[in-house]
This record gives structure tokens, C-alpha cells and sequence, in this order.
């Protein structure tokens, strides 16, 4: 699959994802969910020693989504991301077991990733 394809497929994933009803904040528009989760990431999670300990935006964020924040509901069944990543094309319907599970280990770390890259294109900071 193209770069293009599979960042719009993810990005769409993520976008709704978002949740901020438990938070009693509305978020409407894609920049209002992503300031949310950029917030709510900050105010829960990213703190110095985290970032010292992680090296890296990415590496917290992924550490976050792990804890399956309530303000981000990501898919985190093996059975369920390797589905995912099979209908976005990134691994073939017959993959091989090591095809599936380098997918699984990289979940988080790329949805950290293509998050990043989202706040980034709407103007959101950390």
C-alpha cells in the first residue's frame, strides 16, 4: 500500500479513536480532538522523567496508548491488529505468523508515530 493510502487510513483510525465524552470536553472538529489528546497525553503522562526514561515523544506516547487511556480507544487485541493491518493492505491476507507478529509489536510505537504526525500537520503542540 502507498505511503499516501495507509497514512489516510490511519489517520482516519486515530481521529476516531478520539473520545472526549468522559471528559465532559467537546471536541468537534479534527484540530479540537487533537488539542484534547495532546492535552490530555500531557497532563496524564508526558512529564520529564518520562521523557528522559522513553527518550523520545514517540517512545511516551506509545507507553500511553499501552495503559489504554480512556481518552484514546485504540485496538489492542492481537487477533484485532492484525485484522487492522491487514485490511489496510500493510501486511497480505496469508501473512506469515513473523509478518504478524512484527505487526503486533510495532502497534503502538506506529499509532504513537502517526499520531505525532497529525498533531504536526494540524498545528497542534505538546
Amino acid at each position: 500500500m502507498k505511503t499516501k493510502e495507509l497514512n489516510k487510513k490511519a489517520f482516519d483510525y486515530i481521529l476516531n479513536a478520539i473520545n472526549s465524552e468522559d471528559y465532559n470536553v467537546e471536541a468537534t472538529t479534527d484540530k479540537e480532538k487533537l488539542q484534547f489528546l495532546a492535552d490530555t497525553f500531557t497532563s496524564e503522562y508526558c512529564f520529564p522523567a518520562n521523557l528522559k526514561q522513553c527518550g523520545s515523544y514517540q517512545n511516551v506516547l506509545a507507553e500511553w496508548i499501552m495503559g489504554l487511556p480512556t481518552a484514546f480507544n485504540i485496538d489492542f487485541e492481537n487477533y484485532r491488529i492484525i485484522e487492522i493491518a491487514k485490511e489496510w493492505g500493510s501486511i497480505p491476507a496469508d501473512a506469515t505468523e513473523r509478518q504478524e507478529d512484527a505487526v503486533i509489536r510495532q502497534w503502538f510505537q506506529f499509532i504513537a508515530w502517526k499520531t505525532l504526525q497529525l498533531f504536526k500537520k494540524h498545528g497542534v503542540s505538546l
